[in-house]
């Protein structure tokens, strides 16, 4: 569903699992690093 939404409005798929979408036709996939959760966050 959120590839076809992608694809069908001409938008890349930022996500942290590209393996997920391999193979499907007419899509750009983004690959971003997942984020390091035991870092203390910072403002």
């Amino acid at each position: 569903m959120i590839a076809a939404v992608t694809v069908a409005n001409g938008l890349p798929l930022y996500t942290a699992n590209p393996n997920d979408f391999d193979g499907i036709d007419g899509l750009e996939v983004m690959a971003i690093p997942l984020p390091d959760v035991g870092a203390p966050a910072t403002s």
